[in-house]
């Protein structure tokens, strides 16, 4: 209440422009960015190519009275992606760290169009090149993407890129190119360029994209607050594309390293569009840590009728 009219409007609604909103991210404190090794890891041979894709979402804005703002989220999108995972057939002879820029636009706020183009940076000690974008109704920059080629090989010898996609709204713009831009050029020193670095208290997640031609395994270990598998392969099921005519074509416990309990569970099912398609989705959940392997084919290719996730599951650990 108004100290001085206890019958006064509270402050929240008074005439006159409102306070600004609280970021609390605005400034990054260096002493919040920690090390982020991850908590995934694969063991498989050269005949997969492994990529890494880890996601940071920063802490929401709030009013000066506490009340947190609907608004599009401030994220970060970061991949370590082998050539030979890229599509072939987009963007061919362009070096992977040019085709991974144009290949995560598709990340992005729907609408984003591009303002600059080939801005030179640096992504740790690589050079590196950036784009950045605007809303299409507006004036507002919201984006920017930065990719480089690390000069590494995988398993078989393909040129690995990193790639790294920021947004969020344009109104929050200048901690999206301060905050994002420090994140998004950041290296765990000495590590693996899979490894990055995370501030605390964001929101993660993490997977691993194994693409073998015929068929595509992706892990994904994130924040959870399910308390049990159920709980967990609920959440999962709850969030995932409508599955309709769904066929159950079994359900049973597997081993993955790292958790107590796993199932996996496999069916087929009809997408809008397209020909039916076989799922396998093994969950399990640990302190907090939510699991899935998922893996899709087509229902009538010939893959689907021998492919299984039983060679893949001793080489995945969740550490």
């Amino acid at each position: 209440m108004n100290a001085m009219n206890p019958y006064g409007p509270p402050p929240e609604f008074r005439t006159g422009p409102p306070a600004p909103p609280i970021d609390p991210v605005r400034h990054l404190d260096p002493a919040e960015v920690q090390p982020w090794p991850g908590l995934l890891a694969v063991d498989v041979g050269a005949e997969w190519a492994v990529s890494s894709v880890r996601r940071l979402t920063a802490p929401m804005r709030s009013t000066a009275s506490g009340a947190l703002l609907d608004e599009a989220s401030f994220t970060l999108q970061r991949a370590v992606v082998p050539e030979r995972a890229l599509d072939p057939e987009e963007n061919p002879g362009l070096p992977v760290a040019d085709r991974l820029r144009r290949r995560f636009r598709v990340v992005l706020p729907q609408g984003s169009v591009p303002v600059t183009e080939d801005e030179p940076c640096r992504i740790g000690p690589v050079p590196g090149r950036c784009d950045r974008f605007r809303e299409r109704t507006g004036d507002g920059l919201q984006a920017f993407i930065v990719s480089a080629d690390t000069g590494e090989v995988d398993a078989a010898g393909s040129p690995v890129g990193v790639v790294v996609a920021v947004s969020g709204p344009p109104s929050r713009y200048e901690t999206v190119a301060s905050t994002g831009w420090s994140l998004a050029t950041a290296v765990a020193p000495g590590r693996p360029w899979r490894e990055w670095v995370a501030p605390e208290p964001w929101q993660w997640s993490e997977t691993l994209q194994l693409d073998a031609g015929d068929r595509t395994v992706v892990a994904t270990a994130e924040e959870t607050w399910a308390r049990d598998l159920d709980e967990w392969t609920q959440q999962v099921f709850t969030r995932a594309p409508f599955l309709r005519g769904m066929r159950v074509l079994g359900d049973r416990p597997v081993r993955i390293d790292g958790l107590l309990e796993a199932r996996m569970h496999r069916f087929d099912w009809q997408p809008s569009g397209r020909g039916r398609m076989l799922t396998n989705v093994v969950v399990g959940v640990r302190d907090g840590i939510g699991f899935q392997l998922v893996m899709e084919l087509s229902f009538h290719t010939e893959a689907a009728l021998s492919a299984t996730l039983d060679d893949v599951l001793p080489a995945v650990r969740l550490g």
